[in-house]
């Protein structure tokens, strides 16, 4: 066995562990670090002490090469990101970690555990120290060829998506596309990735780019019949377009991925579509109908209580503009259950959301705490659409309640944050 000292050194790194701590009585600090360089060639035993050490198990199979190996493992990459089978992806991946395969390569390895790192991020397996390997890489990342910056950047971004924290999610993508200009790539990825800066811009209110490239990969994925990839693009593409006061296309659109989904059963869709349906009912000023969809949503979500979040505080929306306190106090009790048994910092945004939607029901002390740490939060993040919503809130809140002082502060914040949102530096601009 030689040339795996970047196979330590990983692994090292994502344990969280020094040189001297895991070298103490098997070698020098040193001789680690040639080791981990690749520079020298260990002995069995030597390699078997710090493989111990590491609770590593390696297991060669000598009858395949690094790229045989590689190209295995991209065959798997590309159907898990391309054909969104996440139970697939799941037990593929599992397999994976469980052979153990030793590259000699270290570029080779770097790659995949690149493609290891989205293949977890598309099982969305957060909880399983994603965030130590992604640590861990950023470490090895001056060892990256562009390629590897770009699938490193593009994880991260995918990462911080699924964190719901979207400033750091544009910053990584931000990244990415640096490098996806200085590399040639397979269409599909390129695909793949026009679809992701879709999501993001979206994410940041910039209408008019995100469609430009969800048009892209839409077209991409319609002509190679990835139709889960299809219904997903014509989703996000109706969202930007309802945004960018295109109704009537952002409709058909809709309707589309409504068709297709229904045609080929792709139940996991059914959820995202009835939302996206109350949405646009939700904004033409028809609650009733709006709520309808986002109970179908949540219903077709069958047991997976956190991706209902999303529609819990959709509901609770709703019920606010039909000032059903009932239901509102109902909704955000459940989305907070929720939140709590999870305990995960991954969804912030819905406790925020729904405390406050909660607290304005039934505790006005409690009420004016929460939109404070609301609003905060969302300024912290740069999430300026919601801490113009929140300011404006209290500033509301503060005048009924004669605090003139208070009222002005919040409404010139509001103000602000909505110059920021719409990235305007001048009054003249409005």
């Amino acid at each position: 066995m030689n040339n795996f000292g970047h196979v330590i050194k990983l692994e090292r790194i994502r344990k969280n562990m020094k040189q001297i701590s895991l070298a103490q009585g098997i070698c020098t600090p040193s001789y680690l670090s040639k080791i981990e360089n690749n520079s020298i060639v260990p002995s069995q035993e030597v390699i078997d002490l710090l493989l111990n050490r590491l609770e590593l198990s390696i297991t060669q199979n000598k009858n395949l090469d690094d790229e045989t190996y590689l190209a295995h493992i991209r065959e798997i990459y590309f159907n898990a990101v391309m054909n969104k089978d996440r139970e697939l992806a799941a037990q593929q991946l599992k397999e994976i970690n469980n052979e153990r395969y030793l590259f000699s390569d270290s570029t080779n390895y770097y790659t995949y555990q690149l493609m290891i790192l989205r293949l977890t991020l598309i099982v969305q397996d957060i909880q399983n120290d994603t965030s130590e390997l992604i640590m861990a890489l950023s470490e090895l990342s001056s060892d990256f060829n562009d390629y590897q910056m770009f699938l490193f950047h593009s994880c991260v971004g995918s990462y911080y998506s699924f964190m719901l924290d979207y400033n750091s999610t544009n910053q990584a993508y931000e990244k990415a596309t640096e490098y996806f200009k200085r590399i040639n790539i397979e269409k599909w990825e390129e695909a793949d990735f026009q679809y992701l800066l879709g999501h993001c811009y979206i994410t940041q209110q910039r209408w008019v780019i995100s469609i430009e490239y969800l048009q892209k990969s839409l077209e991409f994925f319609k002509s190679g019949f990835y139709n889960s990839r299809t219904v997903e693009s014509y989703l996000l593409l109706a969202i930007a377009q309802d945004e960018s006061y295109l109704h009537e296309e952002s409709h058909q659109n809709l309707l589309l991925a409504q068709k297709i989904a229904s045609q080929l059963n792709l139940k996991e869709h059914f959820p995202l579509i009835t939302q996206n349906l109350g949405n646009k009912f939700s904004v033409k000023g028809n609650s009733e109908k709006a709520i309808e969809y986002f109970l179908e949503s949540i219903d077709s979500r069958e047991e997976d209580n956190e991706k209902k979040l999303p529609t819990i505080y959709s509901l609770v929306k709703e019920y606010s503009k039909l000032k059903n306190s009932r239901q509102i106090i109902k909704w955000a009790e459940f989305g907070l259950s929720i939140i709590n048994a999870i305990q995960s910092n991954g969804h912030r945004t819905y406790e925020h959301h729904l405390t406050v939607y909660l607290a304005k029901e039934t505790d006005a002390i409690l009420f004016e705490k929460a939109t404070i740490d609301a609003y905060n939060y969302f300024k912290e993040i740069k999430d300026y659409r919601h801490a113009e919503k929140y300011s404006l809130l209290l500033g509301n809140f503060y005048q009924e309640k004669n605090k003139y002082k208070n009222a002005a502060k919040y409404f010139s914040y509001s103000n602000e944050n909505m110059f920021k949102k719409q990235k305007i530096s001048h009054w003249e601009d409005l």
